[in-house]
């Protein structure tokens, strides 16, 4: 049993269209202290989505009017950092990867243990609040001279007035780069808080995102982005001297052709 202390009243959202073992998955994490929604298929799924918040997704990847995709689409619109996780009769390869591919958090065949269901809840759960208070620090701890992160405008801000709009992806790992230092943050730390899955989401394909994201700050900004690599480690935030000339006007939000993804 998970011994963590959880947020009170963490609410859960089942979507799983065995009535039987759906009832035994809800009471099995009400006892954890979880609040519960159970429902049992697409569409019952998709209404409770857009009438109240959820904290994490519970899919059965077969439903009876749909499948557990469609109700990933749906939620990933709402909130595309809902933790998920996908319980199916799948145990195949290449539906793993493809349940990992299309965005779940964890793919879980069944039958599987329900305490470790609750672990891989807890943890995406956990790694969730994480991420919410480092983006909750008073703005003031984020200004680092010359180059901001601003949170809540979701953008890079450069010598108080250019701001480079950033995606969701984006926006966690400069947070992530910016709260470690002067530490350097290594690859998988980086891996884990985009919360990618570690067997898919390369260390190569990492840095390809990262080189994405360092030209299209340098592209607006005309300068170097306040970051650099460690050979063999990760990266660190580093502080650029300012430049000669000033920075051209950034893109509007939305414009955005090139994203770490």
């Amino acid at each position: 049993m998970n011994d963590e202390p959880m947020t009170p009243a963490d609410h859960i959202l089942v979507v799983e269209d065995d009535p039987i073992g759906g009832r035994q998955l809800a009471r099995f994490l009400r006892s954890f202290g979880y609040q519960v929604t159970l429902v049992g298929g697409q569409a019952a799924a998709l209404e409770q989505l857009a009438r109240q918040s959820f904290q994490g997704v519970i899919i059965d990847l077969t439903l009876t009017d749909g499948d557990g995709y469609g109700v990933l689409d749906a939620l990933h619109l709402q909130d595309p950092c809902l933790p998920t996780i996908c319980t199916t009769g799948r145990c195949e390869l290449s539906a793993r990867v493809e349940g990992l591919k299309a965005g779940f958090d964890h793919y879980l065949p069944k039958p599987f243990e329900p305490l470790e269901l609750e672990a891989l809840l807890a943890a995406v759960l956990r790694r969730r609040r994480l991420m919410e208070a480092r983006l909750a620090a008073p703005q003031a701890e984020r200004t680092a001279e010359r180059w901001q992160v601003l949170t809540h405008e979701r953008c890079l801000k450069l010598d108080g007035t250019l701001r480079i709009p950033l995606s969701d992806i984006e926006l966690r790992f400069l947070t992530l780069l910016h709260d470690e230092a002067p530490a350097t943050v290594a690859r998988d730390a980086i891996i884990r808080t985009l919360g990618r899955p570690e067997n898919l989401y390369t260390r190569a394909r990492l840095d390809t995102a990262i080189s994405r994201l360092r030209h299209k700050i340098a592209a607006v900004a005309d300068q170097p982005a306040p970051f650099t690599s460690v050979y063999g480690t990760g990266y660190v935030w580093v502080q650029r001297p300012a430049a000669a000339q000033p920075p051209r006007v950034g893109p509007e939000p939305g414009k955005n052709s090139s994203e770490l993804v």
